[in-house]
């Protein structure tokens, strides 16, 4: 019978997707240990982040969840038909489950307002125990590497620029605090447990063992979680480009084709050399002015060390849009749509045209080289293509 459920809830951009494969793929020891981590299916789809199923089930709008969207499920009869199966696959694994602990990890759940909070509880209690040990288990991040972690997930998965990506997370200057209020009304503050990203990393066995230490402080070494790392490398030189393919988008038009002809760039993009992506010195400071004193506070109200300042911006002379990357977009950028060979295109000429540039001399030179070639290239098979057509 369940007695304990760690309820691990992120927040976004702090290792959740790690901790998530890791423990799924590690299932059949953690059952061993007394420990079941679910696993669901819809439709074809193994999911091992419990935000997919738990969101939809308890957000007021579940048509609208852009996982529900991706899946094409969005009528009311579909909805509710995924809920049951949902339910039903859970049900079932707890029914076949002796050992004492549950762990649900959805960074989604943070986003819960209380009444949707209240409504997973109770449904917790139902499939497990009435009186069941809740304990949630919430990460946190240095404000300035979170952010920036943040705005490359969202101009990378979504048709969003920088500048609206920006004006919004700004806008979280409560997040923790609006967090914790909500989360201490249901569940109750000494049932919080609070992680700092930086320290779960560190940690032998990563985040995930991390997590696995809450509940028993042996458990990492009994089970050696496999260690994973999902993210793959991002660079300073594909955020740009991404950013301006975004800006081109129609964002009156239909999203979802958009995005998926924007994800097949993407992926040729994402293999392109390049620095390692870093903010501006001046939009670091910003960030940190605007969201520190949230995190801090948060620290401060668990006994955790507080977070300060680091000077890791994008340095002057950094060596962006080197000779190597510039050969390797030379080689592919025939394999792009024409429209997003000429926002790259574009998206270069104004690189070199700003007045606050990092470029020196020599790599506006370089550049313009290859901007002139491809404009060379684009001009001869503009003509190609009216001589066939006359």
């Amino acid at each position: 019978m369940i007695k304990n459920i760690f309820l691990h809830i992120g927040v976004h951009k702090t290792a959740s997707t790690t901790i998530q494969n890791t423990l799924y793929l590690e299932r059949a020891k953690l059952s061993d240990n007394g420990i079941l981590y679910p696993a669901f299916i819809a439709g074809d789809n193994l999911i091992s982040n419990h935000s997919i199923p738990i969101y939809s089930l308890f957000c007021k709008e579940p048509e609208k969840y852009h996982i529900n969207v991706n899946f094409g499920i969005t009528n009311r009869e579909a909805i509710q038909e995924l809920h049951q199966e949902y339910q039903r696959q859970i049900e079932a694994q707890i029914a076949d489950f002796i050992g004492e602990t549950l762990i649900i990890s959805g960074e989604d759940i943070s986003l819960f307002d209380i009444d949707e909070l209240r409504n997973l509880k109770v449904w917790l209690t139902k499939i497990t125990h009435p009186e069941v040990n809740i304990r949630v288990v919430l990460m946190c991040r240095h404000p300035v590497s979170r952010f920036r972690s943040s705005l490359l997930a969202k101009v990378y998965n979504s048709i969003l620029q920088e500048k609206k990506v920006i004006e919004r997370k700004l806008q979280q200057t409560h997040l923790y605090r609006n967090l914790i209020t909500v989360l201490s009304e249901v569940i109750g503050q000494e049932h919080i447990t609070v992680v700092r990203y930086e320290d779960a990393i560190c940690h032998p066995f990563g985040p995930a063992g991390a997590l696995l230490a809450l509940i028993d402080k042996y458990l990492p070494d009994k089970i050696k979680p496999v260690l994973l790392h999902e993210n793959p490398a991002t660079n300073y030189e594909t955020f740009v480009l991404l950013n301006a393919i975004n800006r081109n988008c129609n964002h009156t038009s239909d999203y979802l084709p958009q995005l998926q002809k924007k994800f097949e760039v993407m992926k040729l993009l994402l293999e392109m050399p390049g620095q390692k992506f870093m903010l501006s010195r001046d939009m670091s400071k910003k960030v940190w002015d605007t969201l520190s004193e949230d995190v801090n506070w948060l620290c401060s109200e668990f006994a955790l060390q507080d977070y300060r300042f680091l000077d890791e911006d994008l340095k002057p002379n950094a060596d962006i849009w080197s000779q190597q990357t510039l050969d390797w977009l030379k080689k592919n950028i025939l394999h792009l749509p024409l429209n997003h060979r000429k926002t790259i295109i574009l998206e270069l000429w104004r690189t070199i045209n700003k007045q606050n540039t990092l470029l020196s001399y020599t790599q506006r030179f370089r550049i313009l080289k290859f901007i002139l070639s491809q404009a060379i290239k684009l001009y001869r098979s503009s003509e190609l293509f009216k001589k066939s057509n006359t």
